[in-house]
């Protein structure tokens, strides 16, 4: 999965394939600065996320936190960083926010107020670092500044395009009762069911009259893949909607032995707003 991502290959988006490492017992982290590479990288069942995949993150900054890393060790805290390595106001943030400090046991807020005691982006970066170091360092008096559970979830969509936390955490409302999963279909064929799906793609076709269907696939609340068929009427009625989770309704039918759903109802369900800007 780790050689499919970095060569940016495979049919699906890049979020599936760490989801596949997931299901297969890795444990996937957020991009950290003493860990990840420019790459995404692998440690035993720890799969750091690549400075690549950071939206908006430059190349540069992510070789030279790789290259202080590999001559002077690992970092051991934000003021550490950034005597170390040249970077703008603006990347230092990207990597707040996606978690990149997590070591430092203090939280993105945290991290945000010590960077202005710390950081003086107008200073010019000399790379030299203080003779002694463990006088160096300052203890700075931080208030009382907490994050929300869902805070990083939604950092981890506008930088990296998807969430590490299953995205069915992040619904406004709590699952939906009487839901099957992906692995129940065979049980209710040609019953009528209804089920919760990320959406993963879909394939767009036109029928022998030149009307437009679809094809779907989704993963379910346990992880599982399961696809869809949308024939036109159904389609027009119930469009996709980009992006998200959403509930469906249709009957399961089966062909050369797999599994699927005929769609009758679809609808996205909203996710929960983010709190920090209402």
């Amino acid at each position: 999965m780790v050689a499919v991502i970095n060569n940016f290959g495979g049919f699906y988006h890049t979020e599936y394939y760490f989801h596949e490492a997931r299901m297969s017992g890795a444990k996937i982290h957020p991009p950290c600065v003493n860990h990840s590479l420019h790459l995404t990288n692998i440690e035993g069942k720890d799969i750091y996320i690549g400075f690549i995949h950071l939206h908006q993150m430059e190349r540069q900054v992510a070789h030279r936190i790789v290259a202080a890393r590999a001559q002077q060790g690992g970092f051991r805290g934000l003021e550490d960083f950034v005597q170390r390595v040249s970077i703008t106001a603006d990347q230092l943030e990207i990597l707040i926010r996606i978690g990149a400090f997590r070591f430092t046991g203090k939280n993105k807020y945290e991290l945000m107020w010590e960077k202005n005691a710390v950081f003086n982006p107008k200073a010019e970066w000399t790379g030299i670092m203080p003779l002694f170091k463990d006088d160096a360092e300052e203890n700075y008096e931080l208030p009382a500044l907490t994050e929300g559970i869902y805070d990083q979830a939604f950092d981890e969509i506008e930088l990296l395009g998807f969430p590490l936390c299953s995205p069915f955490e992040l619904l406004a409302d709590p699952t939906p009762p009487s839901m099957i999963l992906a692995q129940d279909l065979k049980a209710h064929l040609q019953q009528s069911i209804s089920i919760l799906g990320y959406y993963v793609c879909k394939k767009d076709v036109r029928t022998v009259r030149g009307n437009r269907m679809a094809f779907g696939t989704w993963v379910d609340t346990a992880g599982h893949f399961f696809d869809t068929t949308h024939f036109a009427a159904a389609l027009q009625r119930n469009p996709f909607r980009g992006k998200g989770i959403y509930r469906i309704k249709g009957k399961v039918v089966v062909e050369f032995d797999f599994y699927s759903i005929e769609v009758s109802e679809m609808e996205r369900l909203p996710f929960r707003s983010d709190e920090r800007y209402g």
